[in-house]
């Protein structure tokens, strides 16, 4: 088989996703169906993109359902809905800054609070 027409396994080796999750990815449309060859199904490197971009799109905080609504618009217009995507990861960089702020803002009440601590235990 030609090195831009892989196997589930080699895909899953190459980008570290398991075979279940590249399964689940099809079954809830976030991967486009690959061809058959009999049972198997033929990968192309463009699968290899997308799951790639799955990958990090998870690592940094998106949930799948929140990529579904990307993929759909991509399959209603035919093209890649860039603002939508970057208005996405503005959104989701304003909760992780909103996230900073509060996790901040508790690390300083346990601070005091360890402070706090510290004058009873020394009456």
């Amino acid at each position: 088989m030609s090195d831009n027409k892989l196997l589930i396994g080699k895909v899953a080796a190459i980008t570290g996703v398991s075979r279940k999750a590249i399964r689940h990815y099809e079954a809830i449309g976030l991967l486009p169906t690959p061809d058959r060859i009999g049972n198997y199904r033929i990968y192309t490197q463009h699968h290899i993109v997308i799951i790639s971009m799955i990958k990090r799109a998870q690592a940094v905080g998106f949930k799948l359902a929140e990529l579904l609504p990307l993929i759909n618009l991509k399959l209603e217009t035919g093209q890649f809905p860039l603002d939508f995507a970057l208005q996405g990861i503005s959104d989701k960089r304003q909760f992780v800054q909103e996230e900073i702020t509060r996790l901040k803002a508790m690390d300083a009440e346990l601070i005091k609070l360890s402070s706090d601590l510290a004058l009873l235990a020394s009456d």
